[in-house]
């Protein structure tokens, strides 16, 4: 029965490889197309087949009175450490789609490394313009900051923002503009991954259409609604990163922020470049097996709490 039990497990494991070794290649061919539902299929078998009994998961909370100010508590159990670093997550969707439900993997992945991990939704563009999003983060760590006894082993005073895309520009934009912060908000840190309009001297040019959504049309508007002009503000460990297959102007926001970030610190934020993925498996592949991403996350986070 034993011997069954272990060929059963080594054939899984095999298809498993096979089926992401294929996910690879099919990243591969795709190039710089975005294409949710595609996407979807493509790693949702895997995210079914894995085992997440070592995280306690709350859904929809809320930190706001309209329905997409909500999110998703993700908890490590089972283990030794009393008190977590907090991960807030913001999903992307071009300032006018997305769900916390869509990024379940997320949570999971970084409560399973030891991270009390937040995945939440904010409102959306056309109804809901610039600093809406911005606002949101501010609703949210306010949530956090007033409510520690409801993520009883996550620590409110060491919270790292992780955005994706619209979200990473959401989080940049509560990073650097503080106007918009709280007081005591916790956060020590943010991973900005592919974020859509740092600069938004791109919105001069022919921007994506739904960019528009939350921006506006009012060119003069547009430089106080960058982030690359608020970086005289906070000062907090940024880690920037991009898909090797993310289209052109995820790819040089990216760096457009890093060159702007050297210019004000006379050094290098921390920077990758994820090999083998576009704009959405960037974050899809989490917890579905080994991450280069997720390692440098991690080591960001560890690094960035030894300085606190």
């Amino acid at each position: 029965m034993t011997k069954f039990i272990l060929t059963f497990l080594i054939i899984i494991f095999f298809c498993s490889f096979s089926y992401a070794t294929s996910i690879k290649q099919q990243i591969r061919d795709d190039g710089k197309v975005i294409d949710l539902n595609q996407s979807l299929l493509r790693w949702q078998p895997l995210w079914e087949a894995t085992n997440n009994s070592a995280v306690k998961v709350t859904f929809d909370l809320k930190y706001g009175l309209h329905s997409k100010q909500a999110f998703d508590l993700y908890e490590p159990i089972n283990s030794s450490q009393k008190s977590f670093p907090i991960i807030v997550f913001l999903h992307g969707g071009s300032f006018v789609a997305g769900d916390k439900s869509i990024y379940k993997n997320v949570g999971y992945h970084f409560a399973k490394l030891g991270i009390t991990s937040i995945i939440m939704t904010y409102r959306l563009a056309p109804k809901y313009k610039w600093p809406s999003g911005t606002i949101d983060v501010a609703n949210q760590l306010k949530w956090i900051r007033d409510n520690p006894q409801q993520i009883k082993n996550g620590d409110t005073s060491k919270v790292f923002l992780f955005g994706h895309s619209a979200g990473a520009q959401h989080a940049a934009s509560y990073v650097f503009q503080e106007k918009f912060q709280i007081k005591n908000d916790g956060v020590i840190g943010a991973i900005l991954a592919s974020g859509s309009v740092y600069d938004t001297d791109v919105l001069n040019q022919k921007a994506d259409p739904q960019y528009y959504d939350y921006f506006g049309h009012d060119n003069k508007l547009y430089p106080v609604r960058s982030v690359l002009n608020s970086l005289d503000g906070r000062k907090i460990p940024i880690f920037v990163s991009y898909a090797e297959y993310d289209k052109d102007n995820f790819q040089y926001q990216a760096n457009s922020l890093v060159n702007s970030l050297y210019l004000r610190d006379k050094e290098m934020p921390k920077v990758r470049k994820i090999i083998n993925h576009n704009h959405l498996s960037e974050v899809f592949h989490f917890n579905t097996g080994p991450s280069v991403f997720s390692n440098d996350i991690m080591s960001f986070i560890k690094s960035t709490l030894k300085i606190k």
